[in-house]
């Protein structure tokens, strides 16, 4: 929760708090909370962690900002997991509609009782930081403490912005050589290797593998770990996941990719 000391406030990230909550929260962009508190990955924040809130940036008579409406996506591919250890996995991917990449994307999933009372809510960003036109990037919400039974879930995005011009996102990087295949009764074991298809060196590459059902439903999706932190301009590296199917028979997958590039 928030806190005030000296210097102007801090925030006690709590369970289920995302950087754009926490921003809009203090009326203040991600990107200054991000630089501020030198955030590399706003995915990656810690319960308990304390993040210095800077002053607002505009000016105080000026009333209240205009609400943020969300660039359009497409919410697909719902898959709710029940676990064996009693908590819920909500899967399900975002596409980017538009004609121009998009970031900052968060989707919020609600659970709610028969008569339409809220049970639960939680919110998390897209796997993939930026999301390119026609593209879709899954997304997994993990409900720790899962109600017994609810009677109906809504999933809303609630956050899409363009990408700015001068970041330093890259996105020449090309999967191929990829072969999928069960490796035992409930992985699904994905292959191949990340060529870097352009002229620059790339650095702090993620790469994402998601399965699907005949269904088009998210099975699993999962982040690879690289043997490597930079890949040169035309060089490859290979890689290979496990992803934990649950439930349900993969019917195919995709493999994205994206960095930046090295400073």
């Amino acid at each position: 929760g928030p806190a005030g000391t000296e210097s102007g406030r801090t925030y006690t990230v709590e369970s289920g708090d995302t950087l754009l909550g926490i921003a809009n929260q203090f009326d203040i962009s991600t990107e200054r909370l991000q630089e501020v508190n030198g955030i590399i990955d706003p995915r990656l924040l810690q319960i308990g962690q304390t993040l210095v809130i800077p002053p607002p940036e505009r000016d105080p008579q000026a009333g209240p900002p205009p609400s943020a409406t969300p660039y359009p996506v497409e919410v697909a591919a719902i898959n709710l997991q029940q676990t064996r250890q009693g908590k819920l996995w909500a899967l399900g991917s975002v596409k980017n509609p538009g004609d121009e990449p998009i970031a900052e994307v968060v989707v919020e999933i609600s659970l709610f009782d028969a008569n339409g009372v809220l049970l639960l809510r939680e919110a998390a960003f897209t796997q993939l930081d930026v999301i390119l036109p026609g593209q879709s990037a899954p997304f997994a919400v993990l409900f720790e403490s899962a109600p017994e039974t609810f009677a109906q879930y809504q999933v809303v995005p609630v956050s899409a912005v363009p990408l700015a011009g001068d970041s330093r996102y890259y996105f020449d990087l090309d999967p191929i050589d990829l072969r999928g295949a069960p490796a035992g009764i409930d992985t699904y074991r994905i292959s191949g290797q990340l060529r870097n298809t352009g002229t620059e060196d790339v650095e702090a590459i993620r790469l994402v593998a998601v399965t699907y059902d005949q269904d088009n439903r998210v099975l699993a999706q999962r982040q690879a770990d690289l043997v490597v932190n930079l890949l040169r301009a035309g060089a490859a590296t290979p890689f290979e996941l496990d992803l934990i199917i649950p439930a349900g028979q993969v019917d195919h997958f995709t493999v994205l990719a994206q960095g930046l590039s090295a400073e």
